[in-house]
């Protein structure tokens, strides 16, 4: 053999290996078939990679804990992972009105969560004020110190320019505009901190933890105060060419209705966010929670029952619209209104299959999402993970 196919050779093994570390920081925890599927090796090139990576302490198997973060997910003998001992990542997403903060080794299993509330007013500073303090204190619950921590990622309520490290200017996230959110948390933490939309963020935790996995075309909707999109297409974040893809709730629907926060008239956020539900109903039951709303229709309350069916069906309009251009293979649908359930869902899907094509509306799926709350903090844990080359030896 000459050294030039030898140094061939050497490249395709190192090559063969990097993908099966890939694999493991994207998605987890795989068994070895399911290795040899994804990457097209055979069970024997698998085998040999393994072993190699379990030999130098890069993976390790799994031993039958489960992880804690939802149902089905539980560790199974003959899973591999990526070696837990090699750090502590950290999942921050800062909202309008909390921080949460998941700690996750490298193996993706998650060691502490919490949650803390923010008052109105605050400013960006004393929000990751707060995130720093939060993320100290659970670090070490988890009986682990910040010298553990390989990195960070941080989910803020706005668009992200992945070039300039800046949040932009949106209607969710004005005081945010300009803001190096990464650099701030990542001088407070003293660590590497990697920056993205929340919505971005439960699309990447709901395929790696929640009702997304397996897949790798998803659009996952989150609604709340407002609402916003994630979209993985190929398995990878589609961010657009500022960070601002997924601002679907302020397509408009209505150019004669409401005023919306954007500026613009008759917006999909100001008929369906949880403000606007709640709003429709004022008339007859006076300020209330969406818990309340929400039990009111569990309870067979028809004017609750209506609003929310009517919110899922203008969903679902605009949702073929989005899918017929992406043609997703699974809908997520996350946030607080997702507690609708299948009032909220059932309308969504009925009006998806009535305005998009039947070829897109017969394959994609509209499921809830798994995570709640959490999901954009675990998608930061996720996000770091993907990127973390440094984590993968390469000897």
């Amino acid at each position: 053999m000459t050294d030039t196919s030898h140094g061939s050779l050497q490249s395709l093994r190192q090559g063969n290996r990097d993908r099966v570390a890939e694999l493991l920081r994207e998605h987890g925890r795989l068994h070895r078939a399911e290795l040899a599927r994804r990457t097209g090796l055979s069970r024997t090139t698998i085998s040999t990679i393994v072993s190699g990576l379990l030999a130098d302490g890069t993976i390790s198997e799994a031993d039958g804990d489960g992880d804690g973060v939802a149902p089905g997910t539980g560790r199974r003998k003959g899973l591999l992972s990526l070696n837990p001992d090699l750090g502590v990542v950290l999942g921050v997403d800062v909202s309008l009105s909390t921080v949460r903060v998941v700690v996750a080794d490298t193996s993706h299993r998650v060691l502490q969560r919490g949650v803390t509330g923010l008052a109105g007013g605050l400013g960006w500073a004393d929000r990751l004020d707060q995130a720093a303090d939060l993320a100290r204190s659970l670090v070490e619950a988890a009986g682990r110190s910040m010298v553990n921590v390989v990195g960070a990622g941080l989910g803020v309520p706005g668009p992200v320019n992945q070039d300039t490290g800046e949040v932009a200017a949106s209607s969710n996230s004005l005081e945010w505009e300009g803001v190096r959110a990464a650099e701030e948390l990542g001088r407070r933490l003293g660590v590497a901190v990697a920056l993205d939309n929340t919505s971005h963020l439960g699309s990447l935790a709901e395929v790696v933890w929640g009702a997304g996995q397996g897949c790798r075309n998803v659009l996952y909707l989150k609604i709340a105060n407002g609402i916003g999109a994630g979209f993985l297409i190929d398995g990878r974040i589609f961010r657009g060419a500022v960070g601002a893809a997924g601002e679907i709730g302020h397509i408009a629907v209505d150019d004669s209705g409401p005023a919306c926060r954007c500026g613009n008239r008759g917006c999909l956020e100001v008929y369906t966010a949880v403000p606007a539900v709640l709003q429709a109903l004022r008339p007859m039951y006076g300020d209330l929670t969406l818990s309340e709303a929400l039990r009111h229709a569990e309870d067979g309350d028809r004017a609750c029952r209506r609003v929310l069916a009517d919110t899922g069906l203008l969903l679902g309009r605009t949702l073929a619209g989005v899918s017929n251009l992406l043609n997703p293979e699974l809908v997520i649908i996350g946030g607080e209104l997702a507690m609708a359930g299948e009032l909220l869902l059932g309308a969504v899907r009925t009006s998806l299959a009535r305005h998009a094509l039947p070829i897109i509306s017969g394959t994609a799926r509209v499921v809830p999402g798994q995570l709640g709350d959490d999901a954009g903090a675990l998608g930061g844990v996720a996000l770091v993970l993907r990127e973390a080359d440094r984590l993968v030896a390469s000897s």
